[in-house]
């Protein structure tokens, strides 16, 4: 006569073990995969300021969930009883987070202070290249905040890929130096240190990046401050002039 198994009994030992040797796995490869994801949370906590988009948290609420699962999972083995159904859910979801949570393999670049610094060097260029062309037209530059401002927009898009230590986007800002000899403090990253002559004729750019962390001058190859400059000169052929200056562009229409 064969008798039932008594409800509550544990499966058998090979099916256990088969049971949690697949869904150890699946947890074991969600932890693998949100270890950079963990090491970027604790260089941020480290720093004033980090580069790159923000963490996955999908992946690493997966991660989180993964643990959970696994551990409960070895305990079931460890007593000789059958794990709970929910902790192969949980499993399964976690999965699915860091499934969800999408392909970080360029992640590691751009979240890079070169590659942060390189992008508000872009922006500092256009922001040049336009004062420039001011400059030449008209014989001198704006010699107003509010211009240099309006510059910066038209140079956009300002990198949004800096941010503080609570996940706050820093855009790219313009900081206006009564003198060359200025010194803004404290030191704000992702901003243009801009100062203007009195006669408009010249101008200087410094570009305050990030360094370790921390906001720092950004430095030409010979590890010396990065300065671009402008500076009216006679003796060229004046540039031609565009049907709309790009200040003027967002500037509102006159009324007729």
């Amino acid at each position: 006569m064969t008798t039932r198994s008594e409800v509550g009994a544990p499966s058998p030992l090979g099916l256990r073990l088969l049971h949690a040797a697949v869904f150890l796995a699946m947890a074991a490869g969600v932890v693998y995969v949100a270890v950079p994801e963990w090491r970027h949370i604790a260089q941020v906590l480290g720093q004033s300021f980090h580069s790159g988009p923000l963490p996955r948290w999908t992946l690493l609420a997966g991660s989180v969930l993964a643990v959970v699962s696994g551990l409960r999972l070895v305990w079931g083995l460890v007593r000789g009883t059958s794990a709970p159904l929910w902790a192969s859910a949980v499993a399964l979801l976690s999965v699915v987070g860091a499934v969800g949570a999408g392909d970080g393999r360029s992640l590691k670049e751009t979240r890079s202070e070169e590659a942060t610094n390189l992008s508000l060097l872009r922006v500092a260029r256009r922001v040049h290249l336009s004062m420039v062309q001011e400059l030449q037209a008209h014989g001198e530059t704006p010699t107003d905040e509010e211009s240099w401002r309006k510059a910066l927009v038209v140079a956009g898009p300002n990198n949004e890929q800096l941010r503080t230590r609570e996940f706050r986007a820093v855009p790219v800002q313009i900081v206006w130096l009564e003198s060359e000899e200025s010194r803004p403090s404290p030191l704000i990253p992702n901003t243009l240190w801009v100062h203007v002559t009195p006669d408009g004729i010249g101008f200087s750019i410094r570009p305050v990046g990030l360094r370790a962390g921390e906001p720092a001058l950004l430095q030409d190859d010979r590890a010396r401050e990065l300065v671009l400059r402008g500076l009216y000169n006679p003796d060229l052929p004046p540039m031609r002039e565009p049907a709309a200056s790009p200040i003027e562009q967002l500037s509102p229409s006159p009324t007729p």
